[in-house]
């Protein structure tokens, strides 16, 4: 068996699943894309326009996710921030897909867990982080997990919003229930936990109990994982790499 045929859900923005649907394409399966977040920009940005105003006193930057970069250095546009201060930046990044991001936006990346946790941290080449100032642009519905390990560790951290994030229209979540009970998608996949969350809210109890039934469920990675089970979804294939490239390569494994 092979993912030859197979029809694969995207649930990740049209805009960031290009990769993931050319990997899927070679590999001769088919891709639909339905994203299950949308991504704007928060109520106000009072508070991160205040930390980027004082961004040389922070002696580390994290950031989580590509959206995060991405809005974040969108702001610093905005408000003409030169790049030469970009530059004197040290950052950590959740992911290769988030030091690509901090990479193309000329911030230096001095390490990337591919899973920020205690073990993670403590191997970065970042010295101790006892009394030092972190900036943690996120986006609004963020665990805690992030900010409590850096303060468990004695860092001072400011978190601050740079993104909201939606789910899908009312007319596009109906149509997407029928399709997926219906057994049209092979696989459905989550690149993220707020991507799961909001596909679970789709379904009645009863329906989403259903669709393991129906399709099998890919994860980007363990954090996501853990957001799929807690929705009753358990995960078929977990990528052992993640990012989408990874993501792919284990569906295929998977069948293979």
């Amino acid at each position: 068996m092979t993912m030859r045929g197979r029809t694969i859900l995207v649930t990740r923005q049209r805009e960031q699943a290009g990769e993931m649907i050319r990997e899927i394409e070679l590999r001769g399966a088919s891709a639909v894309v339905v994203p299950m977040i949308a991504i704007g920009p928060p109520p106000s940005w009072t508070e991160c326009d205040a930390a980027i105003g004082r961004l040389a006193s922070y002696d580390l930057l994290v950031f989580a996710s590509v959206n995060a970069v991405e809005s974040f250095i969108g702001r610093t546009h905005t408000l003409g921030v030169p790049a030469q201060v970009l530059a004197r930046c040290r950052a950590l990044a959740v992911g290769d897909a988030t030091a690509s991001a901090l990479g193309r936006a000329g911030i230096p990346v001095v390490f990337v867990p591919g899973e920020f946790d205690g073990a993670s941290l403590a191997s970065a080449p970042v010295g101790p982080l006892e009394r030092k100032r972190v900036l943690l642009p996120r986006g609004n519905i963020a665990r805690s997990t992030v900010p409590d390990i850096l303060r468990e560790r004695g860092a001072a951290v400011d978190t601050v919003t740079v993104y909201v994030t939606t789910g899908p229209e009312r007319v596009v979540a109906a149509s997407l229930v029928r399709r997926v009970l219906s057994g049209e998608f092979d696989v459905v996949t989550f690149a993220s936990p707020s991507a799961a969350s909001n596909f679970g809210a789709l379904f009645r109890a009863d329906e989403l109990g259903a669709v393991p039934d129906h399709a099998r469920v890919a994860v980007i990675g363990p954090t996501t994982a853990d957001a799929a089970r807690a929705l009753g979804l358990p995960p078929d294939i977990i990528a052992r790499e993640s990012t989408s490239g990874g993501l792919v390569r284990s569906i295929e494994e998977f069948y293979g």
